[in-house]
């Protein structure tokens, strides 16, 4: 089986404490039952998880992870190592797309580190591991892979046709009827509302837009449309401003809810 991943996957690494959006603050953060098993081993550890449900940590004040120190470093880490993270701690904010012929693994736009690796390189994909557990061939997934290489060559200007009829302040409140995340995200919505422009009037021929575009395509393309892709790329340059911190914002807002994904599609695209 081959594991493929965007070049930039490679140049990823985590900024830690000088990271202006934490990971472990504000996110409900699940403990896999795996790990759990080893965390029976500290009851330090044990005494912060609630097993009400799906098992996870309870969050201390401003929803802080129980072991977010004070200087924003991981307690865990510290006192145990990488290996001692729960599954979503060591993934996060990795992806994977599983195929019967191969898998994919990126990098998630909500996290700022990533975003700006995916912001600042043009995308390409390449093989960064191989093992010996077997692939089954699929020609549907082979004819997929073909239709996405030739999206892959192309920008999203040229797909613009597929925009809705609609405009900024417009999608602006479908967007401000969405689950919320950060209260942050109302401001920068309540700086659309007087936008009257259509959407699809968005400058989209930039390099930058063709590499946000390229990412939505990679992550999603396999369970949505073009159009989806085309969206979430218009929606995130229409709004413009600092890009790196609206394409984090977009993705935390957005991607990180099925409800909202739904959402969107639902009230925008059909």
């Amino acid at each position: 089986m081959q594991l493929f991943a965007p070049t930039i996957y490679k140049n990823f690494k985590c900024i830690a404490d000088k990271c202006q959006h934490n990971c472990c603050i504000g996110w409900e953060i699940d403990v896999d039952q795996p790990t759990l098993e080893k965390y029976k081993f500290h009851p330090k550890i044990m005494q912060k998880i609630s097993l009400d449900g799906t098992p996870h940590f309870v969050l201390g004040e401003r929803d802080r992870c129980p072991f977010l120190q004070k200087d924003n470093l991981c307690e865990i880490i510290k006192h145990y190592g990488e290996d001692a993270l729960c599954q979503i701690c060591r993934d996060h904010p990795r992806f994977y797309n599983e195929f019967d012929s191969r898998t994919e693994v990126g990098l998630g736009l909500t996290c700022e580190a990533a975003a700006r690796l995916i912001l600042d390189n043009d995308f390409e994909l390449e093989i960064i591991e191989e093992t010996d557990e077997p692939s089954a061939e699929n020609e549907d997934e082979t004819e997929f892979f073909e239709y996405r290489k030739a999206i892959f060559s192309k920008n999203p200007a040229e797909f613009k046709h597929l925009l809705p009829e609609i405009t900024v302040s417009e999608l602006a409140e479908i967007l401000k009827g969405l689950e919320r995340l950060d209260s942050a995200w109302d401001k920068v919505l309540e700086g659309l509302v007087n936008r009257h422009e259509d959407l699809i009037e968005t400058d989209l021929t930039t390099a930058q837009a063709t590499r946000i575009f390229h990412y939505f395509v990679f992550r999603y393309l396999h369970r949505y449309d073009v159009d989806f892709c085309l969206l979430c790329t218009a929606i995130i340059f229409s709004i413009g401003g600092d890009i790196y911190e609206t394409a984090r914002a977009f993705s935390s807002e957005i991607e990180y809810s099925d409800q909202n994904i739904e959402a969107l599609i639902e009230q925008v695209l059909e």
